[in-house]
Parts: C-alpha cells; sequence; structure tokens
C-alpha cells in the first residue's frame, strides 16, 4: 500500500503549510495552516509530495528536435534565452517527455529559490520525493481550463503542462489576456474559489463554471487531482532527491551483514583460487614459451622475453605509425561503412589530421560515430554542429591519440 504526505506551501509564511497524509488515494488525516515543525515524525517517513507557489515557476512548452537528455539540457536554455529576464546560469530546468507535437515541456525557477526551498526542508528533516507547481493541483480537463482563487492568490491551468499565476484582483485582466494569445479557445473554465463572493470573470469566449470549496474541501482534493504524469517534478539533476536517512541506515545493515558472509566465504576460498592460479600460471607460461618461439625461432633459450617482446613491438609500431594519413583513412574509412547513414560532404587531410564534412540524420548518429572511432584509439573533436532541413551537419577532426 503507498502512503503519501502532501504538502502544500502557503506564501505568506514559508514554514507554514497545509497538508494531507492518504493511503492508496484515500484521505486519512489533515492539517489546515499548520506550520513544518508540527508535522509528526511519522508522516515524513511517506513518500512525500510538496506543492510550492506558482508564481515563483515559469511554465513553457518548446519545440526542439530528438536529443538524448544531456544534450537536451544543454540545448534548452539558450533556445529559452531571449524569453527570460534572468541569466540563464541562475536558473534551474526541469523537464517532462516530448510531447507528440514535438515540444518539451519545461518548468524554470531561480536557483536561488530552490535552494532556498531545499535549506527549508533540510531545516524540518524533511525528504521531498516530488517538488511541484501549484499549477498541477489544478484537474487537467481536456479543452477545458481549471483556476483557482484561493487567500495567497489566483492560479490557472490551461492544459497538461501549462499555466499561471497571479494576484486575485489582476485575474480577470491575466484570463483575457491568456485567452487572446492562446490557439486553443477553452469550451469552459472552471473556477475553484474558497471564497463564497463570486469571481469577477466574464470571459466572451468561454462559459465560466464556478464553483465554491472550503479550504478543507480544497486539500483534500489533492490526492485525486495530483497526477505525477501530467505535472513536472522540479527535483532533477542536482535537486534529484536523495534516499531518506532510515533507507540509508538500512542499506548499511544489510551491507555489514553481506561483508560478514563474504568474509567467512573467503577463506574457504583461497584454497580453490591457488589451485586454479596455479593451474592458469602454468597455462600461461606454456603459451609464453610458444610466442617467443615463434617470433624468435632461432633462440636457444628464453631470455626475458617480456623485454625483447615490447622492443620488437615498438619497432613495428614506429614503421606502421610513419604514414598517418593511410592508418586514420583506415580506421575512419571501417567505421563509415559500418554506419550508412552519414555521407561524407568533404575530406581534407593536413598536419596529420583529417578533417571530415559530414551529414547525418540525427544528432545520435554522429556521436555514435565518435564514440566508435574514440574507442579505435583516434582523438576526435566535433565541431559546427548544427541542423539543415532533415538532416544534422558537423566536421569532425580526426587524428592519432598521442597519449
Amino acid at each position: 500500500m503507498t502512503r503519501r504526505t502532501i504538502i502544500y506551501l502557503h506564501s505568506i509564511e514559508l514554514a507554514q503549510a497545509s497538508w494531507a497524509v492518504c493511503e492508496n488515494e484515500e484521505i486519512e488525516k489533515t492539517t489546515l495552516r499548520g506550520h513544518l515543525s508540527d508535522l509528526p515524525e511519522i508522516d515524513k517517513q511517506n513518500e512525500i509530495i510538496i506543492i510550492v507557489p506558482a508564481w515563483d515557476i515559469l511554465l513553457a512548452e518548446v519545440p526542439l528536435p530528438k536529443l538524448n537528455r544531456p544534450r537536451l539540457m544543454q540545448a534548452l536554455p539558450f533556445a529559452l534565452e531571449d524569453k527570460l529576464i534572468e541569466d540563464v546560469d541562475q536558473l534551474h530546468f526541469a523537464i517532462a517527455d516530448y510531447q507528440p507535437d514535438g515540444t518539451v515541456p519545461v518548468a524554470i525557477v531561480a536557483r536561488k529559490k530552490m535552494n532556498e526551498w531545499t535549506a527549508l526542508f533540510k531545516q524540518y528533516e524533511i525528504f521531498p520525493t516530488a517538488l511541484y507547481s501549484s499549477v498541477f493541483i489544478l484537474p487537467d480537463i481536456e479543452k477545458n481550463w481549471s483556476a483557482s482563487i484561493l487567500q495567497e492568490g489566483a492560479t490557472v491551468r490551461q492544459n497538461k503542462f501549462t499555466g499561471f499565476s497571479g494576484e486575485q484582483a489582476n485575474l480577470p485582466l491575466l484570463m483575457e489576456y491568456a485567452l487572446q494569445n492562446s490557439t486553443e479557445k477553452p469550451e469552459c473554465i472552471h473556477i475553484y474559489s474558497t471564497f463564497s463572493t463570486p469571481a469577477e470573470i466574464k470571459p466572451d469566449q468561454a462559459l465560466v463554471n464556478e464553483i465554491y470549496l472550503s479550504e478543507q474541501s480544497f486539500l483534500e482534493t489533492f490526492p485525486d487531482w495530483i497526477k505525477p504524469e501530467s505535472s513536472i517534478n522540479l527535483l532533477q539533476g542536482n535537486y534529484q532527491p536523495r534516499r531518506k536517512s532510515s533507507e540509508t541506515k538500512k542499506i548499511w545493515t544489510l551491507a555489514a551483514y553481506a561483508a560478514v558472509i563474504w568474509i567467512g566465504l573467503a577463506f574457504f576460498a583461497q584454497l580453490v583460487s591457488f589451485i586454479i592460479l596455479h593451474h592458469e600460471n602454468n597455462k600461461i607460461e606454456s603459451e609464453i614459451t610458444a610466442i617467443y618461439k615463434k617470433n624468435f625461432p632461432n633462440a636457444s633459450s628464453i631470455v626475458d622475453p617480456r623485454a625483447r617482446m615490447e622492443s620488437k613491438l615498438a619497432s613495428l609500431e614506429e614503421e606502421t605509425n610513419k604514414n598517418y594519413f593511410l592508418v586514420l583513412l583506415a580506421k575512419t574509412g571501417h567505421e563509415l561503412l559500418q554506419q550508412p547513414d552519414i555521407q561524407i560532404k568533404n575530406l581534407e587531410f593536413r598536419d596529420n589530421q583529417l578533417t571530415l564534412e559530414l551529414a547525418a540524420n540525427t544528432f545520435d548518429d554522429l556521436d555514435k560515430l565518435t564514440r566508435h572511432l574514440t574507442a579505435q584509439g583516434l582523438k576526435v573533436k566535433q565541431q559546427n554542429a548544427a541542423t539543415a532541413g532533415n538532416q544534422v551537419k558537423a566536421s569532425l577532426i580526426i587524428q592519432r591519440n598521442t597519449t
């Protein structure tokens, strides 16, 4: 059975929070507007999900070509740089999976704010597994928007991964602006309000369905409305959650038991190891003798076989290394034959280095070629990588690895 503690941080005071403890999506108990110091130790052992204020987080969907995660995280800040006020180095980016339309959902928050939150959790010995914007506590209803009007402010969820927030007084203006700039107009806007007075929102583009909920009732909706698959967890990269201390102790206890068993078996294994190694030693010596006689047929005895073989190999390698071009061409040509999706646009050899201009279907094809060439003992440098239509073009500079 899954037990979860869902904590909602209020913006008035950082450590002020409401929380709900549930088991298998059923509410077990709730605390309304308490303090994190009051959270029982037993509830800290559950899976912990923390909801943080949406106005500290920017949600966006960015169209980007298919990239592996490391490349995607490198490209993402530059794809959004023109839309951000702060320096990208001061921001933390968290993503969801690629969407069918080719966009990547992203949540952006200041590293300073992330550090402030994580320091707060550490202070009260709370170890969350997920950190979500308060946009994601609202229900995701197809072709509809959801909104909440709470004491802290107003929040709107436009679709699965986008939304915004602001002050209550500015909600009508923000809503009207969002409707004007939205490509897909909602059929209805569901407004969940903890105030008994009606919201002054009467957009021309959509119906409005206002639902009054007490703060207690709103808190009790969290287990049903929070869906990990349609949320962006901010705990990624450097902020990825570590194991709880109790789990760490359990691992160390198991490791200690394993160590005791291993020590006991080690003594018995010594005898078996000695027999096996003795046999292998005799076998290796016989093989060394055979190789030595094959390379030095006129030798009457075996004298320092290692030094003589190293000398002979060094001599052969010196002869081979004299023609850099043939060595580079042979190794590079062999790898290119294994990858028909890569085409050579230009080839140049100068100053003992081979320069190839290539066209490939994806960045992964180029990365694969680079890895294979490196495994062949070559030094490879990739530069000028760019997309051109449906292809990726880049230059590879290939040299002998002299280290």
